[in-house]
């Protein structure tokens, strides 16, 4: 038997669609279109090799502002954002929800791109201590 989410798939992300880890994305478009059973204009971000959308709201509007230094939506696209699942306050409960952050490098890929600094030559002679 198919889970509820497999007999109605949504083509928007939910927060149980995220890995534990994260989710790279780079943005297509960012188009605003009529949305769920009352067609809301909403704003919705496409992503690049992704059946999948992510509708906004004003809070990942700014985190995806935010994280890619960047105000107009116009500018989006072609730039690595990442989701992670995460909970939030609604109303008296605690909620699974979509957060964006800018995308972040795992350490082992950090370390190897992070420049190293020159270590200074020491000075082996008894008149470089200052006491």
């Amino acid at each position: 038997m198919p889970t509820k989410r497999e007999a109605f798939p949504s083509r928007f992300f939910k927060a149980a669609d995220i890995p534990d880890n994260g989710l790279l994305l780079k943005i297509a478009k960012v188009e605003r279109e009529k949305v769920g059973l009352d067609q809301e204009l909403k704003w919705v971000v496409y992503f690049k090799g992704q059946e999948k959308q992510l509708v906004l709201n004003g809070t990942n509007w700014d985190l995806i502002a935010a994280a890619l230094n960047e105000e107009d939506s116009d500018n989006w696209g072609g730039k690595a954002i990442e989701l992670f699942s995460t909970q939030t306050q609604f109303g008296s409960k605690m909620v699974d929800c979509i957060r964006v952050r800018r995308f972040r490098p795992p350490p082992a890929q950090a370390a190897s791109t992070r420049p190293t600094k020159p270590v200074p030559p020491t000075n082996d002679s008894d008149d470089a201590i200052p006491f």
